[in-house]
């Protein structure tokens, strides 16, 4: 006996129309697109705190491993290093009133003839050592002296805390301290 034709027939219209019902109606869409929207709300304040307290630590960082290379580079080379706030040019330091907002960058150098400012370039010997851009204009940088002078034995001239804050809500200061005997510390 053979089966009815009907039946094959009905099962295999049945599965082409289930096999052509595939993709996202509108309302899921609409559901879907709602979730995100509420996950981004929700997340993007948390990242951006995140972002800056990182660009926070980078500075701090940053400012540490000059500060250590200045000291460094002293004991080496046998000559005072200056690490001091830069000019727009980024070759020389600029003196200022205490506390001395240092957002505009800061240079390392060798110390010339004329106190707290850098001495010449030359081939031999390239001045400034480093040169570091300005501080993103969301972080401040401050500090009661302009320059920071590293002896050939390792000491400061004198003791020196930086503080570096954010103009967000909730940022927090964090310090770093350079003690009379060279010493550099995060705090």
């Amino acid at each position: 006996m053979k089966h009815s034709p009907v039946v094959s027939t009905s099962r295999a219209a049945l599965s082409r129309r289930v096999a052509a019902q595939h993709g996202f109606t509108v309302v899921e869409l609409i559901i879907v697109l709602a979730i995100g929207a509420i996950l981004a709300a929700i997340a993007i304040p948390g990242m951006r705190d995140m972002l800056n307290s990182t660009r926070q630590s980078s500075a701090v960082s940053l400012l540490v491993n000059d500060l250590n290379q200045a000291r460094g580079e002293a004991i080496k080379r046998n000559v005072r290093l200056l690490v001091c706030r830069r000019n727009a040019a980024g070759t020389d330091c600029v003196a200022g009133a205490a506390p001395v907002n240092w957002q505009a960058g800061w240079v390392v150098c060798m110390e010339g003839a004329v106190a707290e400012s850098c001495a010449a370039s030359t081939a031999t010997d390239p001045n400034p050592v480093i040169v570091r851009p300005p501080l993103d204009p969301s972080l401040t940088l401050t500090a009661p002296l302009a320059v920071v002078r590293f002896s050939p034995n390792s000491s400061a001239a004198a003791a020196v805390n930086f503080s570096l804050g954010g103009s967000w809500s909730g940022a927090t200061t964090r310090t770093v301290a350079v003690a009379i005997t060279g010493n550099i510390t995060k705090q």
